[in-house]
């Protein structure tokens, strides 16, 4: 089991599992509409129920409304503004909805993070598959030797030699292991190992052509990926250099005419603008790359 902490929680978790017994019943009637969190949190081997994550994330947004709607209308209050209780309501709502709708995407998020780290090394234990069976060690040997060294893919195989350790099928592990499993191509693997166990086939041959097919898919995704730089890069020039420098001059030259004062406030401006602009374009950058191991 995994242990998932509910995002921005301000309370301890053992005191935010008890207050949260106060939001099951919201929790029992949110959930038959949100059937993708208890997929999500299935993906994650999580140590929480859906209906546990739904209440407690009701009950971190509900903390949030409180603080949010003290602080924003002692504000208000404080800057004489009209009817401060509606500026604390009205900020509270918003918080507590934002809150909210962080922890609802935050397991999908942890399954996007999870997918990235195993393909990464996807094709490294694959690799070490194929030579281990093409060998003559058994399967079960040569996941055991790959329960180390490979990140969360070797996580995965260490599980699935506890559970036959355990008594369990070893083609039955490979297909829990395979449905549990959010990577796309992790789940291809294991169930292609699965059904060749089951019918009794060589092994080897098998990895064989997934190894080929997981490499040709992660060339096809590096090409897509520098098919997409280029465009990137043109949009970066335009954003980050052209539009500022243009919009800077013709600043400039209506300030001349017009008499707009251009203070240090208005540079300061701009390049907090830019910085904001260019650290949006690294961060779109590195969530295209593919998570590759060629």
């Amino acid at each position: 089991m995994t242990k998932i902490r509910i995002p921005m929680l301000l309370l301890p978790p053992k005191v935010a599992k008890v207050l949260a017994h106060f939001f099951y019943g919201f929790a029992s009637r949110m959930l038959p509409g949100m059937p993708y969190l208890e997929k999500e949190l299935y993906k994650l081997d999580s140590d929480l129920s859906a209906t546990e994550y739904l209440s407690l994330s009701a009950l971190n947004a509900f903390i949030y409304f409180i603080v949010a709607e003290v602080l924003a209308y002692l504000f208000a209050y404080r800057a004489g503004l009209l009817n401060p209780l509606a500026w604390g309501l009205g900020a509270g709502a918003v918080s507590a909805f934002l809150v909210f709708a962080f922890c609802l995407a935050y397991p999908r998020w942890l399954n996007y993070r999870k997918v990235a780290q195993m393909d990464r090394d996807l094709l490294f234990a694959a690799r070490h598959l194929r030579i281990q069976t093409t060998a003559g060690v058994p399967l079960f040997d040569a996941l055991v030797s790959a329960s180390h060294g490979y990140g969360k893919v070797s996580e995965e195989f260490h599980r699935i030699v506890t559970e036959v350790q355990a008594g369990t099928n070893l083609a039955d592990a490979l297909e829990d292991s395979a449905v549990r499993n959010p990577s796309y191509y992790y789940s291809r693997i294991l169930w292609q190992m699965s059904n060749a166990v089951k019918a009794g086939t060589d092994i080897g041959p098998v990895l064989s052509e997934i190894v080929e097919f997981l490499a040709e898919e992660q060339r096809i995704e590096m090409r897509n990926y520098g098919a997409q730089l280029n465009t990137l890069a043109i949009m970066y020039l335009m954003v980050c250099i052209i539009v500022p420098t243009i919009s800077l001059i013709f600043l400039m030259v209506i300030s001349s005419f017009v008499s707009v004062p251009i203070t240090d406030s208005v540079f300061l401006l701009i390049l907090g603008a830019l910085v904001f602009v260019q650290y949006m374009f690294i961060g779109l950058i590195e969530s295209r790359r593919p998570a590759v191991s060629i």
